[in-house]
């Protein structure tokens, strides 16, 4: 169960990621500058606080998993 948990937080991550550099690459696609600057501020800065929030959330909660204390939690 601790591999699958584990497995799915990097895919979690990756897939992050790759989210993140779509919407940075859709900005840069827009017309006109005022048009990315739209973009920059309206989706793509939420957009990324959200993503990398979940990467971190992940990141800690995969790091709880496998902590010292975490086999004997799990055995209870």
């Amino acid at each position: 169960m601790v591999f699958f948990l584990t497995f799915l937080g990097l895919v979690w991550c990756v897939a992050s990621i790759v989210m993140l550099a779509a919407l940075l690459t859709w900005r840069e696609r827009a017309a006109t500058p005022p048009a990315r600057s739209w973009r920059l501020l309206a989706v793509v800065l939420p957009a990324a606080a959200l993503l990398l929030g979940s990467v971190l959330w992940t990141l800690l909660h995969v790091m709880l998993l496998w902590g010292q204390g975490a086999a004997t939690v799990a055995a209870r």
